[in-house]
């Protein structure tokens, strides 16, 4: 069995283990059915970043088939979560428990898989401050698996914003600090944030004060990107247009929502379009 059908039969297991539990709050089974789907998508994003950037041009099929397969289980441990979350009412870190559990499984047992892995979730600082990171030796090796990282990186934050543009009515139980409040209290944008946002800075901060800010800090994700098939992808999707849609359903001032396009604009422009085809 080639290693990526092991990850795919890894992630149904898991899927299926954990949906079959009942929890009383709706919120766990559609977190569970989120997260299959999910996965699923991302590893869609991730197989097109494979074929359009360069980095990943004429490398050997088993490098691809590792990056795959990191790609597709970045998330493996997020059903474990949520059970913990509404069994326990425990908090842990997915993507270090997702490197620790598959480092000791030997099929996925590599770097290129678990490393890129660990910190998907973290702002990007923390994988370079990473002593497992920092002891890999200069050189070829290293360089693919920040590369890995930023292909996980970029492929989930596209299917995260494909699946919450286009699906916001089943996706705000999972999205949105207060799902059944529309009100114009849920406007609220905190001061540290929108300063973050305007400086193209993402957001370290878990800002769930208002339905407005856990989206801004979503959308925050854009200055993480990483490869310019991926805003070119986000482009073809139609994401930010869609994005801009949704923080009018949260009733974000018109004139805040102008200087969000501006900013998003002024940012494209600036980080992308050198590479020869504007991306704004």
């Amino acid at each position: 069995m080639s290693l990526y059908e092991s990850a795919k039969n890894l992630l149904k297991a898991e899927y299926e283990m954990h949906r079959a539990l009942k929890f009383p709050n709706p919120q766990y089974a559609a977190y569970i059915e989120e997260k299959w789907r999910h996965s699923w998508q991302v590893a869609g994003a991730g197989n097109l970043i494979l074929k359009n950037e360069p980095y990943f041009q004429g490398r050997d099929s088993a490098f691809l088939e590792k990056a795959k397969t990191a790609v597709l289980l970045h998330d493996i441990y997020r059903f474990r979560e949520a059970r913990l979350k509404f069994e326990e009412n425990k908090q842990i870190d997915h993507g270090l428990c997702a490197a620790a559990l598959l480092k000791d499984m030997p099929e996925f047992n590599d770097v290129l898989i678990w490393l890129s892995v660990k910190h998907h979730g973290h702002m990007i600082e923390e994988l370079y401050a990473d002593a497992e990171y920092q002891a890999l030796p200069e050189g070829q090796l290293k360089e693919d698996v920040r590369h890995i990282a930023f292909l996980v990186r970029d492929a989930d934050k596209i299917a995260n914003w494909q699946i919450l543009t286009n699906e916001f009515d089943n996706m705000r139980l999972v999205w949105l600090p207060f799902p059944d409040d529309f009100s114009e209290k849920q406007a609220s944008i905190p001061s540290v944030l929108w300063a973050d946002f305007c400086h193209c800075k993402v957001s370290d901060g878990k800002f769930k004060e208002s339905n407005a800010a856990s989206l801004l800090a979503t959308f925050c994700w854009l200055f993480d990107i990483n490869y310019y098939s991926s805003i070119v992808f986000c482009k073809r999707l139609n994401l930010f247009e869609k994005f801009y849609n949704i923080f009018r359903l949260v009733h974000i001032h018109p004139e805040k929502l102008e200087q969000i396009k501006q900013v998003t604009r002024e940012y494209l422009f600036a980080s992308w379009a050198q590479r020869g085809e504007t991306a704004c």
